[in-house]
C-alpha cells in the first residue's frame, strides 16, 4: 500500500470515528434505577383495534391502567405494551406507538425515553407481526395516575391494526 494510500484509509477512518462521536454526543440519555413494589397492573385484549385518525394520537381504548402512589412516598412507572401489528400504506411512513401518563390536574408527558413520532413501532409490508414497546416515567409523588399506550398512524399510512396485545404497568420505588 503506497503512502498516498495509507493516508487517504488513515483520514477515512477518521472522519467515520468524528461522525460516529458526533452522533453519540447528540443522543439524549435517560435513566431510572429502584426496586419493583408489589403493585403490577395488567391489561389485554384479543379483539383488533384499528387506529382511525391520521397524524393525531388515538387511546387505545382498551391499553389503559390507573395506579396511585401512596401518600408520603415517590415511585416511578415502568410500562410494557406488546401487540401483534399490521402497518400498511406509503413504504416510507411508519405506525407509531407511545405510552403516556396523566395526572390527576390532566397534564399527560409521554414517558422516557421521549421519543413523539419517531418510535417506529411498525412499517408497511408484510404480514401481521409482534412488536413491543416499554417505557418508564420520571419520580412521581402522591396521587392517583392514569396510564395509556396512544398510537399514530403517520401520513401516508392507510391501515395500522392493533390485535392480541397485553398492557403491563409497574410500580418501582427509586
Amino acid at each position: 500500500m503506497s503512502r498516498l494510500t495509507k493516508a487517504a484509509f488513515a483520514a477515512a477512518a477518521l472522519s467515520g470515528a468524528l461522525a460516529l462521536t458526533v452522533t453519540a454526543a447528540a443522543a439524549v440519555s435517560s435513566s431510572q434505577s429502584g426496586t419493583q413494589t408489589s403493585v403490577q397492573s395488567y391489561t389485554g385484549e384479543s379483539s383488533p383495534w384499528t387506529a382511525q385518525t391520521v397524524g393525531a394520537w388515538g387511546n387505545i381504548p382498551t391499553a389503559v391502567v390507573n395506579v396511585t402512589v401512596p401518600s408520603g412516598t415517590t415511585r416511578f412507572i415502568d410500562a410494557r405494551f406488546t401487540a401483534e401489528s399490521v402497518c400498511a400504506g406509503d413504504a416510507s411512513a411508519w405506525c407509531s406507538v407511545r405510552i403516556v401518563v396523566t395526572n390527576s390536574a390532566g397534564t399527560t408527558t409521554e414517558l422516557q425515553p421521549v421519543t413523539s413520532t419517531d418510535y417506529r413501532f411498525d412499517s408497511p409490508g408484510g404480514a401481521e407481526e409482534a412488536h413491543a414497546l416499554e417505557r418508564f416515567s420520571a419520580p412521581l409523588g402522591p396521587g392517583t395516575y392514569t396510564v395509556r399506550v396512544q398510537a399514530l398512524r403517520i401520513t401516508g399510512i392507510s391501515q395500522f391494526i392493533l390485535d392480541d396485545y397485553a398492557f403491563v404497568v409497574g410500580l418501582v420505588e427509586p
